[in-house]
């Protein structure tokens, strides 16, 4: 181990200050009165001496812990070359090299956490961090745009955003998972809301993180539809092909058979009647293949007011039902115009087709940051229970409704990135929103 040198100075001066004080004691008991007073003055200078080096070192102590405490290395007790040492220079190298190794990993944890909250803050899952008592200590930029609260101070503050959020956060469990909905002003958002906790310091602090999984849901239901008609569709082909090749087969030596003319015209009236229906079944089944294999999306850069103005110069009839409502500022949107105009038209055919005599088309960014075209109608409304099936394939109110063009809509916007949402009212209209992803 390395001598330490700088103990000598207060070494030496501690052993001056002993040499003269038994100095001065020996003078002031045999009574050399002048010599005692040139040792008293010794005595005086020596602890003069010490006193200046004690207020130094604790000036210089001081100014280290200072630095320490605000992490200011730049007034550390070295930072003056030209000034006087307070203290021996191997102390001083001492404390210089303890600032410089605690200043370095300071560096360190910094650029660490500078790490880890750019890569939690990067994230698209919301990161809730709070004490069991609901104080919150953190939360990262996915859960801001998420409740749309810029600094909640406590889980109540999420009452807003959902009503039973903050008890469900107080009695959360490491571990738990729920899956919850909630009904926001433009869209509809489902998100997985699990939790963890852990102990720093001695505090118990709890992280919630919530998924929105309604795309992914969506996605899923939406494969597995195609899945599913892909496979109805592949069956009920290889089995009406043949049925129709028999037809007409049997039709061609319905002639040759025995019997009367009338029996003859009724057996080929119903060969006609197998033929025809099952050339309908074979249209009605190729109808639904669009489903399942809609072509991929040309993107490109689109102006939405001009996107919308096109669509109701395309669609605008004698009555004027069709009305514009654009932002005052011009918003872009990356999409295959000719499958957005067609979801367009879909919607706005329904709305007609429900009594609507007034229609508006408009655009807009969402308060989550969603780029949004609408369609807005004043007709008879849908029912609850219908507007949770209006989207499944197959389904539909109209008697003569082939229940795919809601569906198909559904497929554009997912193959955009987006989705399509609806709120109704019986009687009073509806209004379908088509969210894309912000450029």
């Amino acid at each position: 181990m390395k001598r330490q040198t700088w103990v000598r100075t207060p070494l030496w001066l501690t052993v001056a200050l002993l040499i003269c004080c038994l100095i001065t004691a020996w003078l002031a008991v045999h009574g050399f009165y002048y010599s005692l007073f040139v040792a008293l003055c010794l005595t005086a200078f020596v602890a003069y001496a010490i006193y200046r080096y004690i207020l130094r070192s604790a000036r210089a102590m001081a100014q280290f812990i200072w630095s320490v405490r605000y992490s200011e290395f730049l007034s550390s007790p070295t930072s003056n070359p030209n000034a006087t040492p307070p203290l021996p220079e191997e102390l001083l190298t001492e404390m210089q090299d303890a600032l410089e190794y605690y200043r370095s990993n300071l560096q360190k944890k910094e650029s660490e956490l500078q790490y880890f909250q750019a890569l939690a803050n990067h994230i698209d899952m919301a990161i809730l961090v709070y004490t069991p008592d609901g104080q919150i200590e953190w939360i990262n930029d996915a859960t801001k745009r998420l409740i749309h609260i810029n600094r909640p101070h406590t889980v109540n503050d999420l009452i807003d955003f959902h009503p039973e959020l903050p008890a469900k956060l107080r009695t959360l469990k490491a571990g738990d998972l729920s899956v919850w909905q909630i009904k926001q002003e433009e869209e509809t958002v489902q998100f997985a809301l699990s939790s963890m906790e852990f102990i720093i310091q001695g505090r118990k602090l709890l992280i919630a993180g919530m998924k929105n999984i309604h795309s992914a849901l969506d996605n899923r239901e939406t494969e597995a539809w195609q899945k599913l008609i892909r496979v109805l569709t592949h069956e009920i082909m290889n089995s009406i092909t043949p049925i129709i090749s028999l037809t007409e087969l049997l039709t061609k030596y319905a002639d040759n058979l025995e019997g009367d003319e009338d029996t003859k015209t009724e057996i080929r009236q119903m060969l006609q009647t197998i033929g025809r229906r099952g050339n309908g079944l074979v249209r009605f089944m190729n109808s639904y293949r669009e489903v399942s294999h809609l072509p991929h999306p040309l993107l490109k850069l689109y102006n939405t007011g001009e996107l919308l103005k096109e669509v109701v110069q395309l669609m605008q009839n004698d009555t004027n039902d069709l009305h514009l409502s654009l932002p005052n500022i011009p918003l872009r949107l990356i999409a295959d115009k000719e499958q957005v105009e067609q979801v367009l038209i879909n919607l706005i055919r329904n709305a007609r087709e429900n009594e609507a005599t007034q229609i508006t088309l408009s655009a807009g960014i969402t308060p989550g940051d969603h780029l949004f075209l609408r369609v807005t109608d004043n007709g008879t409304g849908i029912d609850p229970e219908v507007q949770e099936r209006i989207f499944i394939p197959f389904f539909t109110t109209k008697p003569t409704g082939s229940g795919i063009g809601l569906t198909i809509s559904r497929q554009i916007m997912h193959q955009h990135h987006g989705s399509i949402t609806v709120q109704s009212k019986v009687g009073e209209g509806s209004m379908f929103t088509l969210l894309f992803p912000i450029v």
